[in-house]
């Protein structure tokens, strides 16, 4: 990134080509992208800092039903997609949000948790982060899915649990990462991805696997292995050390800062389908990564990470490479702090249920330049350089989070 006219740069090559249906339009959203990508996101007032004809340009167009956020979205993802070509190894990091909202468009969006008294309401949003698997910096966004939860679904678990899977919130992993191979097609091959727990779900680890695609997955459940009466966590209970690496653990919370040494196994095994499942169900072939530490004070401040992963596992420093990767899931979560903390996406006030799902869409891909220029800033402090001679002198007063 360059400093001076970065932000309109920025803005042209993100959204330059969008199709709003009129070009005017395209380049209305290129000049409001570029103001609030220059004030670090907020409202449209203070992006356009009082100029009356630029802030009433850009509420014409964010009320506008012909201005889709999907366009915009594409635009973003398209411009993302042509940014990681060059990239040898791509981590493609999702997870999910909520965003809440307390005034009145609150009424039109969904349930997200609060108790039934409050008036909090918003929308559920699942998020494909691309990062450099190498570099460890942030690329952009490839997909991304909003949708509203149904009041009438809150406490109603089990019934969810009897719904077909392509009906099921948690079709959502798959969902996006249907959305990320059609945008990046024969790059595919070079893409890991990286989630958290809630994504150990047998159908979505089986689809990547017939697609021949890769994963790093935190396991959630015990499972049971294929054709033996063993489960994952008996299998690599008995499996032999065979390597040490340390980490450094950050306070968090509660939880002090500290140096932990994790010990690592690492196997091959068949996990079998869930029950009930199709009699003709294949079991699937994956490897375990354990990284457990040891020598912790307390068994509740132990580290124990159990890994669902389709990479090598015949090195210990392949190993280690799939922890550093999976480390880097935190990503995501930086991700969600820029686009609420620092953009400002609950702090909009629009009272319509479009506008406010395009404005929300639009500071998303400001949260990612957001993250971009934080990690240009630690570069920059890394070699001992002014920020300067990156950013412009507005783009390194931005409150970043």
């Amino acid at each position: 990134m360059q400093g001076g006219n970065d932000a309109q740069r920025w803005a042209g090559t993100q959204f330059g080509g969008c199709e709003l249906g009129d070009v005017r339009r395209t380049r209305r959203l290129v000049k409001v992208m570029t103001a609030l990508a220059h004030n670090g996101g907020g409202n449209l007032c203070a992006a356009n800092r009082g100029l009356e004809a630029a802030q009433e340009g850009a509420y014409r167009l964010v009320r506008n039903p012909a201005v889709k956020a999907i366009a915009i979205m594409e635009s973003g993802f398209a411009a993302t997609a042509a940014r990681v070509k060059a990239c040898r190894r791509l981590l493609a990091i999702d997870d999910t949000t909520s965003l809440s909202y307390r005034h009145g468009v609150s009424s039109a969006l969904g349930d997200v948790g609060a108790p039934v008294a409050m008036t909090t309401r918003g929308y559920q949003v699942h998020s494909t982060l691309l990062v450099d698997a190498e570099r460890e910096t942030t690329e952009g966004l490839v997909a991304q899915t909003f949708w509203c939860r149904d009041d009438a679904e809150r406490g109603r678990k089990h019934h969810r649990k009897q719904r077909a899977y392509e009906e099921k919130e948690s079709y959502k992993w798959q969902h996006n990462a249907e959305a990320m191979r059609a945008r990046l097609g024969g790059k595919m091959r070079d893409v890991v991805a990286v989630s958290d727990r809630e994504s150990d779900i047998f159908d979505y680890l089986q689809h990547k696997r017939e697609h021949g695609e890769r994963f790093i997955v935190r396991a959630a459940q015990d499972r049971q292995l294929w054709e033996c009466n063993e489960s994952v966590s008996e299998r690599l209970s008995r499996t032999d050390k065979c390597g040490e690496m340390e980490i450094a653990v950050p306070q968090r919370g509660g939880r002090r800062a500290r140096q932990a040494r994790l010990a690592l196994r690492a196997v091959t095994v068949d996990v079998a389908p869930p029950r009930p499942y199709d009699d003709d169900a294949e079991p699937m072939m994956v490897n375990l990564v354990w990284a457990m530490e040891e020598n912790a004070a307390s068994d509740d401040e132990a580290l124990s990470w159990v890994l669902l992963t389709t990479e090598a596992v015949d090195s210990d420093d392949a190993i280690c490479d799939i922890l550093r990767c999976y480390g880097l899931r935190w990503r995501i979560e930086e991700f969600h702090k820029a686009w609420k903390s620092g953009a400002g996406v609950e702090e909009q006030r629009h009272q319509s249920h479009d506008t406010l799902q395009r404005m929300a869409v639009m500071l998303a891909f400001v949260a990612v330049r957001l993250l971009q220029l934080r990690e240009v800033l630690d570069n920059a402090a890394a070699a001992e350089a002014p920020c300067t001679c990156v950013l412009s002198e507005a783009e390194w007063k931005i409150r970043l989070f």
